[in-house]
């Protein structure tokens, strides 16, 4: 094969890399989730009896209380791989509290009983300046009218992934 017998062929290749390599990186999006945990490893922080999960999603802090009570003890002991515990706990409140600046969240609805939303006009720039949080969950053993609390100091986490079609499926 002679230079000018592999010219088509490379015109051919250079054509099909030009359509394919700007579709491939247009195709490449890129989504950030910003949790807060004890770790970034884990998003959920476990407890005897209660699991808490914080996220920032669609304008609102989310504060996600699991029980095996409130969700199931299925998806609580096997999904979520809660602590073992004879412990029934009903969770009674959540208070949340930014640990770096002045700045308070408004609690917006308790859905199910079970998960906690905050909302502001400047959560963005709030949750920016906020590195860790503070949540304090207030709850009752099954049988007890002692209502107890327990403290969790949280720090921020974000995580990208692609959202792309092509190459990412």
């Amino acid at each position: 094969m002679t230079n000018q017998d592999s010219f088509p062929f490379k015109l051919f290749f250079q054509s099909i890399l030009i359509c394919i390599v700007p579709f491939a990186l247009a195709s490449c999006h890129f989504n950030t989730t910003i949790y807060f945990a004890h770790d970034k490893d884990n998003k959920y922080v476990k407890d005897s009896g209660y699991i808490i999960s914080c996220n920032v999603s669609d304008n609102e802090l989310r504060i996600g209380t699991y029980t095996p009570e409130s969700w199931s003890p299925e998806f609580y002991y096997d999904y979520l791989k809660g602590i073992k515990t004879y412990k029934k706990i009903k969770i009674q409140n959540i208070k949340l509290k930014l640990e770096e600046t002045t700045d308070t969240l408004k609690l917006k609805e308790v859905r199910n009983e079970r998960e906690y939303i905050y909302s502001s006009p400047n959560l963005e720039t709030i949750i920016d300046k906020n590195g860790r949080i503070q949540i304090i969950v207030s709850f009752k053993e099954e049988n007890s009218d002692l209502i107890k609390r327990k403290q969790f100091n949280l720090t921020k986490f974000k995580s990208t992934y692609s959202t792309g079609t092509f190459p990412h499926s």
